[in-house]
């Protein structure tokens, strides 16, 4: 079952720190890893410099001038199953009625505490993942 996950909200006040960006998302590509899924995570604002857009099963948006919770709510219009991870009520009420489930932002993260640190051959796929987009290296 795929997941659309509202990144600004799951981390709340560290929403504009770029490094925090980038840990919820490796977490994320664990976490599609070890559950064989598919997670999209929709941030609020402008990409980062240098943000890469796929990492593993995790695909990156940024909303620009749009808010996310619009971009969320468009994504899961189109099909039914999603999983939907936000603390916003706005936002769970406005999915909530399109057979999608809403899940807490501190339900996904201990999940994600309970899985493995370190899969020598997942992790591997995820770097030549992140590598492969043009996003993540740096050129000098």
């Amino acid at each position: 079952m795929p997941y659309v996950v509202d990144g600004s909200n799951v981390l709340g006040a560290a929403r504009a720190a770029t490094e925090a960006k980038r840990s919820l998302v490796r977490d994320l590509g664990r976490f599609a890893r070890a559950r064989r899924t598919r997670v999209v995570c929709i941030f609020d604002g402008n990409e980062p410099e240098h943000f890469g857009k796929t990492l593993g099963g995790v695909s990156v948006v940024f909303s620009g001038a749009r808010p996310a919770d619009d971009l969320i709510a468009a994504r899961v219009a189109s099909g039914d199953g999603w999983k939907v991870v936000t603390g916003d009520r706005g936002l769970a009420a406005r999915v909530g009625g399109r057979r999608v489930e809403v899940v807490e932002p501190r339900r996904l993260l201990a999940e994600i505490e309970t899985l493995p640190q370190s899969e020598e051959r997942g992790a591997a796929d995820d770097w030549i993942s992140y590598f492969s987009d043009p996003k993540n290296r740096n050129v000098f």
